[in-house]
């Protein structure tokens, strides 16, 4: 199905979003729909993988510079890079799929810097994510598409050489100001040179308010959407290839895959986050992320959260991005009024970076402190009325 993602719910029910080489969705990109649990923080793992040890399929970006010096292989990047972006409205995404037009300069943050390394003053910005590899170690990186500047996170538990896998887990806080790697705690308050910070693609979760749906638990819509490289191609062969200076590079061609690994994947945690639920023409399988074992049996109903099975969805048969609108309170062609709760108790440090504790937690600790307060109200009175009695 045009537009529909390459999709797969491991044994543990966590979502996987692939992303092969040379597939369809390299070309035409995809969206999915997804439900929430949570209106504020988003944690996304992207990885990467191959047949063969990760050395075989990254580009060697260099030596590590700590104090964030631009030198070594640059380009290193690019042979493995996927272009992501989220909460787009309607239209959005066909719009970027060829790429993002060139504004004045009045868009960048610093059109001098942005312009001298071949970068694009851009009206909003979306994301790319790549992996390379650097002395003995998986590098990832992060970078938005047509800004010239970039962040990496070197991962001390994954050497190419020895795995054939490698993730990083991307975290973006619950207003969507700033975006960071959990593992290595990129530098917050984050400046850039080809738009303005404002402009940034934040996630937005809209509330399903329609009473027909009856999950009440996961009632945040959030839609994410895999970019073709055509969006992000021009920029980043200027940007890093300098195919404006040698056009007949292999990486300067126009249909460059920008992609050497076997794999790339985004992957959900199945705390936060669960698919629509799709027609009974759904396989159910057992999967891992490198293998599978089809099954006949279908869903006839909405499964039960806590026993869905594991399903994959080479074609998915329901429609992506509209399936959910007639609960939405609005439509997506205006910004949706974000709803929180007008007390809050914030235990985001007590939470892992694929999932998060249940909120049971937080009624627990509430009914402690009022128990503890009757008992103190109490003891007060009784000890008030000894008093007077005396």
């Amino acid at each position: 199905m045009p537009g529909s993602c390459d999709v797969e719910m491991d044994k543990d029910g966590n979502i996987i979003l692939w992303y092969l080489k040379h597939s369809n969705t390299t070309k035409e990109g995809c969206s999915i729909d997804l439900v929430s649990k949570y209106e504020d923080d988003i944690t996304l793992e992207f990885g990467v993988q191959h047949s063969k040890k990760l050395e075989h399929c990254l580009a060697d970006s260099g030596k590590y510079d700590r104090a964030g010096s631009r030198t070594g292989n640059m380009s290193a990047m690019t042979s493995n890079l996927l272009a992501f972006s989220f909460s787009l409205k309607n239209g959005e995404f066909d719009r970027v799929k060829g790429g993002y037009a060139e504004k004045h300069g009045s868009f960048c943050s610093n059109a001098s810097f942005c312009h001298s390394s071949k970068g694009k003053c851009l009206e909003v910005a979306d994301y790319s994510i790549g992996w390379a590899r650097s002395e003995d170690y998986v590098q990832t990186t992060i970078q938005l598409v047509g800004e010239n500047r970039f962040w990496t996170c070197n991962k001390r538990d994954h050497k190419h050489n020895q795995n054939t896998e490698a993730s990083s887990y991307l975290y973006y806080d619950y207003d969507g100001k700033d975006f960071e790697f959990q593992e290595c705690h990129s530098t917050s308050n984050k400046s850039f040179r080809c738009f303005k910070k404002e402009n940034i693609r934040k996630p937005e979760l809209w509330k399903i308010m329609d009473e027909d749906y009856t999950n009440k638990e996961y009632n945040n819509l959030f839609t994410f959407h895999i970019l073709p490289t055509s969006s992000m191609q021009t920029s980043m062969q200027n940007i890093w290839i300098k195919c404006h200076k040698d056009a007949d590079k292999e990486d300067c061609k126009e249909n460059a895959a920008f992609q050497q690994c076997d794999k790339m994947f985004v992957e959900f945690g199945k705390i936060s986050f669960k698919m629509l639920v799709p027609d009974n023409s759904v396989k159910i399988t057992e999967i891992s992320k490198s293998e599978s074992v089809e099954s006949t049996d279908h869903w006839e109903i909405e499964p039960d959260t806590s026993t869905m099975p594991t399903m994959s969805t080479v074609e998915p048969p329901w429609e992506i991005d509209w399936r959910l609108r007639r609960y939405l309170l609005q439509t997506r062609s205006t910004s949706p009024t974000r709803t929180f709760p007008k007390v809050t108790f914030d235990f985001s440090w007590t939470r892992k970076a694929s999932e998060k504790k249940s909120s049971a937690g937080v009624l627990i600790i509430m009914c402690i402190v009022i128990l503890l307060m009757v008992f103190i109200a109490v003891f007060i009175i009784c000890t008030a009325t000894a008093f007077n009695g005396g």
